[in-house]
């Protein structure tokens, strides 16, 4: 609620403070004085775009201070508003067209201010409307109107559920086509490996078989000259075997020691006989095979090949090939983690889909009465053939987190529902949005049906209404009074009034008069209470020249706006 509005230096206002009440705020006033002034101030302190023509001519700057009392401030979307009970915004323009903004003394941004004005106060008048003209407010607004807080709260953590499991779900597909390029190359190494049908130590042995066939000519020599040294040369170790052995038996009858001799001779001649039949079979076993080294030499390239890529020796590689084996087993669980995760998203998605739909429908059937009683209150204020309609669409869109059959649909935590309010203030026009319609005293009735039908529901702790009355007399000023004596119930109402049925109705009555200051007219403001409100009523109903039958009049006008 807004409890105290100062204001320096702005246009013909030199130095002003007003005090609000909660209830219904009555301004009332001669054309000229000043009343749409006050107001275009204070949307200056709420974040409106100004220039150094607002100063009050001769001043360095201009000065708009709005203190308000509000028992969510620390709900509110800018944490310089704190845990206070109180809310301080100040809004300083410099005759250089600079301009400042402070909240509760703290430095702030237009943003900032259109971020907490937004929260806390509508003025709704030619060229300020704010809050319900605003289609992103729209949605809110019907959500409020058609109670759909817990529904809501239940669509919300369907939404944030939904998004955490497409969020899992994005980066297991990333996973999962990394482990796919992972298990390939695995898959690749395993069967390169198996393919090689490696045996331990087979690599000693592969290079013993390559020198032997390397040096299987000068074996098979070796034994050769070998052979012929002890059997085939004159004077060889057979022959004088032989030799040695005939001399012995001439003389082993004359002794036994020569017969011992002799036969151990013999024993010597029969091994030397095994020994050249394995100098000939070692000498045969040794052929040079080229084909049979080239098979070994391409062996060894595999195993020198796959030593490079997987290890150092063969033990080595084929532990290599086990542990590929146990990573590649992992993948397929990793498979069915993605499919249970992808049978999880499309639950998720069913069920968010759902629940925005059944909230989409309640939104429709609160639509239809909200329409219904916006029109009779327009009907009310002499509107009797405006059109009002709550606008629903969706929007496509491929990456959207709702999905209607095949199509998918963009939204949010609120659901997919695009929501605008349209009107159509005289017949045969459109409906268009209430942004680009009427404005002046039109709008600001046709505003004021809207917040009359959602009376219980609107957000807004303040509404300020500029120029409502234009356009209207008798008993339709008593029926927009009695509209914002309503509203005003459970809510600060402040209106700028021509009409006594409208000034009557209110629970605090300031007049906005002329005042001099220093040889200058200056805008002034006077609280009204007992006679001086009878007085200002009666000016409103018969003009400056106030007889006793308009006082007698305004004094009933206020009976019954009291009643």
């Amino acid at each position: 609620m807004l409890k105290t509005l100062r204001i320096s230096d702005y246009a013909l206002i030199d130095n002003l403070m007003i005090e609000f009440k909660p209830g219904l705020n009555i301004f009332t006033g001669s054309t000229g004085v000043g009343k749409s002034i006050i107001f275009g101030a204070l949307s200056l302190a709420m974040g409106e775009r100004t220039s150094d023509e607002v100063i009050r001519t001769g001043a360095k700057s201009a000065t708009v201070e709005a203190e308000f009392s509000y028992d969510k401030i620390n709900k509110l979307p800018f944490e310089m508003a704190g845990d206070s009970e109180s809310l301080i915004i100040r809004r300083e323009i410099n005759n250089q067209g600079r301009s400042r903004a402070y909240i509760n003394n703290r430095l702030a941004t237009l943003v900032n201010l259109k971020a907490i004005g937004s929260n806390l106060i509508d003025i709704i008048g030619q060229h300020r409307q704010k809050g319900l003209t605003d289609s992103a407010s729209h949605q809110d607004i019907l959500d409020l109107y058609a109670g759909l807080k817990n529904e809501l709260e239940q669509l919300r953590k369907l939404f944030n559920k939904h998004n955490k499991l497409k969020s899992e779900y994005e980066k297991l597909k990333i996973k999962q086509k990394e482990s796919e390029d992972e298990k390939e190359l695995l898959e690749f190494q395993i069967k390169e490996i198996e393919q090689a049908s490696l045996i331990k130590n087979e690599e000693e042995q592969l290079k013993k078989e390559k020198q032997q066939l390397l040096n299987a000519e000068a074996i098979k020599l070796s034994c050769q000259i070998s052979g012929r040294s002890l059997f085939d040369e004159d004077g060889s170790a057979f022959e004088r075997f032989k030799n040695s052995a005939k001399e012995l038996e001439r003389i082993a009858k004359f002794s036994n020691r020569a017969e011992v001799i002799r036969n151990k001779l013999d024993e010597l001649s029969i091994n030397l006989d095994e020994i050249g039949i394995q100098l000939r079979g070692l000498g045969d076993s040794y052929e040079f095979d080229e084909a049979k080294l080239d098979i070994i030499e391409d062996r060894l390239a595999l195993i020198n090949k796959l030593k490079r890529k997987y290890g150092n020796t063969i033990e080595e590689i084929l532990r290599f090939a086990d542990d590929a084996v146990n990573k590649a087993a992992v993948f397929s669980n990793d498979n069915q983690e993605i499919k249970k995760l992808a049978d999880e998203l499309k639950t998720s998605q069913q069920q968010l889909f759902y629940k925005a739909a059944e909230i989409s429908q309640k939104r429709k059937q609160a639509a239809q009465k909200l329409e219904k009683e916006v029109v009779k209150h327009l009907t009310d204020m002499a509107m009797k053939d405006a059109a009002f309609k709550v606008d629903f669409s969706v929007k496509n869109d491929v990456d959207g987190p709702y999905i209607d059959g095949s199509t998918k649909l963009a939204g949010s935590e609120s659901g997919y529902d695009n929501i605008e309010l349209l009107i159509c203030a005289n017949p045969g026009e459109q409906l268009k949005p209430l942004s680009t319609t009427a404005s002046g005293g039109e709008l600001s009735r046709i505003l004021l049906a809207i917040c009359s039908a959602l009376v219980d529901a609107f957000p807004k702790e303040t509404l300020v209404f500029d120029e409502i009355d234009t356009g209207i007399s008798g008993e339709v000023a008593v029926k927009v009074g009695r509209k914002l004596q309503k509203l005003a119930e459970n809510r600060q109402v402040i209106c700028i009034t021509h009409l006594q049925q409208l000034a009557s109705r209110g629970e605090e009555h300031f007049k906005v008069y002329k005042g001099r200051s220093k040889g200058r007219y200056v805008t002034r403001i006077k609280k009204l209470e007992g006679d001086q409100r009878i007085a200002e009523i009666a000016r409103l109903l018969a003009g400056e020249k106030i007889s006793d039958i308009a006082l007698d009049g305004a004094a009933k006008l206020l009976e019954e706006g009291r009643g």
